[in-house]
């Protein structure tokens, strides 16, 4: 079998490379959206759920060359301090027990 020497070779039909940064950095922005999102929502309601989602979606923007300092703050911020509400929450259920016994 013998191929036309003035002839290129043609590459298949693969994705674009421009394409795909583009997507990445579609998806890039959508995560650190999310992390915000859901930092803001744990500030108010949940943090213990919330701000982990919301470092986990900040690391994923992260991951994609996308800052999202304000989610990973938010996020951890959410975190401490749905912790720490629940030590209180419990220290005050132990106290409330304790209590009620003597």
């Amino acid at each position: 079998m013998s191929y036309p020497s003035n002839q290129p070779y043609q590459y298949p039909n693969y994705p674009n490379v421009q394409q795909n940064n583009s997507l990445e950095f579609f998806h890039g922005s959508k995560f650190k959206e999310k992390s915000v999102i859901f930092g803001v929502i744990g500030f108010f309601f949940l943090g213990i759920v919330f701000g982990p989602l919301a470092i986990s979606n900040a690391r994923k923007a992260e991951a994609l060359h996308h800052s999202a300092t304000l989610g990973k703050v938010l996020g951890w911020i959410d975190t401490i301090a749905g912790v720490l509400s629940m030590l209180v929450f419990l220290l005050f259920i132990i106290g409330a027990a304790s209590g009620a016994g003597s």
